[in-house]
Parts: structure tokens; sequence; C-alpha cells
């Protein structure tokens, strides 16, 4: 009998990210990124196969065939072998926002397979399979609220103690690669750090609200430099009094409020616009089902 696993992948935000240097033998621009799950998540089925071939299929969105799905079960299979996996995707977290649906997508067929077939007993390293998938997904397998540094790899965990209302608005679509390299244009040492991380990390652990006084993210000027609406976002939601934020490479930008009425006024004042509400995730995988096919 074949085998099923269904979960929920979270997406996440970056209250910081700071750009420290590039890795010297994998070229990778280094972080130290505040990392801290959404509640808007993907649906990943994986189906076990009688034969051997990978198939990924996304409902709600045109996803190519190069994607962190394949990626990961690619990966696995070629190191443990076996059968194949029929792979569903439901999208739910927007695409090309910075919200890390990809890494959450890698992260979620990683765990379904760990699962199946307890992957450290067959010879999978995940914190190194997690890596080489993408440097988001280490953090998106667990989730929560975390300090990550270097390429993905350095995590610290932290209790958020701050209740937080989130407002989306989507500016548009930046590539990840593009402002990396805009990146490297504008900054000619190849590291920026707006963000006093220590004191974000902080005041989130002691509920602090002038913790979002402390939010900053070095790929805005990049962002605003390829997507100038990124810019005017910002400038919008700041006037709604809402404390700012551009998530990972953009382009979505995120208002953060600790005072309910004021987020919900700010929502009210946004009716013409295609507004994203969110709340904090606690998980960064949620598992919904595990049995037969």
């Amino acid at each position: 009998m074949k085998r099923t696993v269904k979960l929920r992948a979270f997406a996440k935000a970056n209250l910081s990210l700071n750009i420290t240097g590039v890795n010297d033998i994998s070229g990778l621009h280094e972080l130290d990124s505040v990392m801290m799950t959404l509640d808007v998540c993907d649906t990943v089925t994986l189906f076990e196969r009688d034969d051997e071939r990978i198939v990924v299929k996304f409902t709600n969105a045109d996803v190519g065939e190069n994607n962190t799905a394949y990626n990961a079960a690619r990966i696995v299979h070629d190191i443990i072998g076996g059968c194949g996996y029929d792979i569903t995707v439901e999208k739910g977290i927007p695409i090309g926002a910075g919200l890390g649906g990809s890494s959450a997508d890698g992260a979620a067929v990683l765990r379904a397979l760990d699962v199946l077939y307890k992957l450290p007993t067959r010879g999978v390293d995940m914190r190194k399979t997690a890596l080489s998938v993408g440097s988001d997904v280490p953090f998106m397998l667990t989730g929560g609220l975390a300090r990550v540094r270097g390429t993905g790899d350095d995590l610290f965990f932290i209790e958020n103690k701050l209740e937080l209302f989130i407002v989306g608005l989507m500016s548009g679509s930046v590539s990840t690669a593009a402002a990396y390299k805009t990146f490297d244009e504008l900054y000619r040492e190849k590291m920026y750090c707006p963000t006093d991380t220590d004191g974000l990390c902080d005041k989130l652990l002691a509920g602090d609200r002038t913790a979002l006084s402390h939010m900053g993210n070095a790929l805005y000027a990049p962002a605003v430099k390829l997507l100038p609406s990124v810019g005017s976002d910002v400038e919008t939601l700041t006037k709604l009094g809402a404390a700012v934020n551009m998530t990972g490479s953009g382009g979505m930008v995120l208002g953060y409020f600790t005072d309910l009425d004021k987020f919900v006024k700010c929502v009210q004042s946004l009716a013409d616009r295609k507004v994203y509400v969110f709340g904090v995730g606690k998980t960064g995988i949620l598992h919904e089902h595990i049995g037969d096919a």
C-alpha cells in the first residue's frame, strides 16, 4: 500500500535583514536576519508512486519545472532511492513577495520524506540537505522566531512576547538575483547593516513595543531602484501609522501594529487596494495527514 503525507508549510517575514559580507567558499551573501513565521501557508501533499518518477504539480499558481519542491525530492531520492513521488502544492503564500513560499515548499517536501523514511537513518543529513535546497529552508523546517546568520546555517531561536497585527501590500515582483546584484552595485563593500539586531531580539523577548523601531532591510534600496512602487507603498503604510519593513528581497511591504484598533483603521483606509492580512505563526510545518494513499 502506497502512503501519503499532507502538510501545511507556513510563510516567513524578515523583521531585519543585514548583509554582513560574502561567503568565501560559496560566494553567497551572508546575512544577519530575524525571521518570523506568518500564519499564511501552502498545502503540500506527497504520494508514493509505483515507479521512480518525481512529479510536482501546483494549483492556484503557474510555477515552472525548476522549483524547490522538486529539487528537495530529487536530492533525497538520489540518496535513498526507492519509489518516486507525486507532489501537489496548493499555493496560499503569494508568489514573488519575499515571504519564503518557495523555501516553505522545499521544507515541506523534506519533512514529508523524513516522516515516511526517517531520513537521518538513511544517511540524509537534514541540516546540510535543507541548506542545499535553499538558505531559508532550515528556518522554514522549524519556524517560529529566530535570528538567522551566515548563509542560513546558524539559527538561534527566541521567544516572541510581542503581539503583532500585520498588513501587507504587494508592490510587484522583484527578482532575488537582481536585488543582490543591485546591492553589490550600490554597496561596494558588499555589506550593509541597517538594523540593530541585538536590540531587536532583546525587545521582542521583553515584549517591548519599541522593538519595531529596530526593523530594517539592507535590500530595501536595491528593491526600490528595481521597483519604485516599493518605496511608494512604504510611504503609504507609514502615513497610516504602521511600522514598516520590506520582507526578503521584495516585493511585499509589511506594516506592523501592536494596537488592534489602529491596525483595523489602516486596513479600512486601504479599501482601494488588495490588502493581505497576517498574524504571527508558531511553527514552520504542520502535519495534517499521514496514512495510506
